[in-house]
């Protein structure tokens, strides 16, 4: 099983992270982030084994404790 994970920024300071749906096909997935990508937002492949590309670009650059980090400096 695989999802797109959306980045985008709607004027706040954190960005805002969407988990699509779950898809049975990798290639479904890749389909709808390249879809996705075209359209301006930042987005990558996810399977339930955890992140299959590194597609993104800008804040997180695929990087995982990217988002942990935000979410930490946020409560602060």
């Amino acid at each position: 099983m695989y999802r797109v994970v959306t980045k985008y920024r709607n004027g706040s300071t954190r960005p805002v992270v969407e988990r699509g749906p779950w898809h049975a096909s990798r290639k479904s997935a890749e389909e709808w982030a390249e879809t996705l990508r075209a359209h301006g937002y930042t987005a990558h492949v996810e399977s339930q084994n955890g992140l299959i590309d590194a597609g993104l670009t800008g804040s997180g650059g695929g990087n995982d404790n990217a988002d942990l980090m935000n979410a930490l400096a946020s409560m602060a």
